[in-house]
């Protein structure tokens, strides 16, 4: 059975966010370590930022695509053929 579009939205949304939590720990963790900033650090940071634009952008894409869907897969959705 293949996953509905809210369901694979859901799963990486918990995914990006568990990354997300992560990355921000080990930011933390290197900050005490480290008193320059990294290769790594700076990687991590602008992950993070990217993740921060990404995750609610996907959070509000739930709301647009409609829940129960009728349409088979490869063909499209009826709120997507009205014009």
């Amino acid at each position: 059975m293949t996953p509905t579009p809210h369901t694979l939205l859901d799963i990486s949304i918990a995914q990006l966010q568990t990354l997300a939590s992560f990355l921000a720990e080990e930011m933390g963790s290197a900050r005490e370590r480290e008193n320059i900033v990294s290769p790594e650090t700076r990687a991590c940071r602008e992950i993070l930022l990217t993740l921060s634009v990404l995750i609610p952008k996907l959070q509000a894409a739930r709301y647009v695509i409609p829940r129960d869907s009728s349409a088979q897969p490869g063909e499209p959705c009826e709120a997507c053929t009205e014009g």
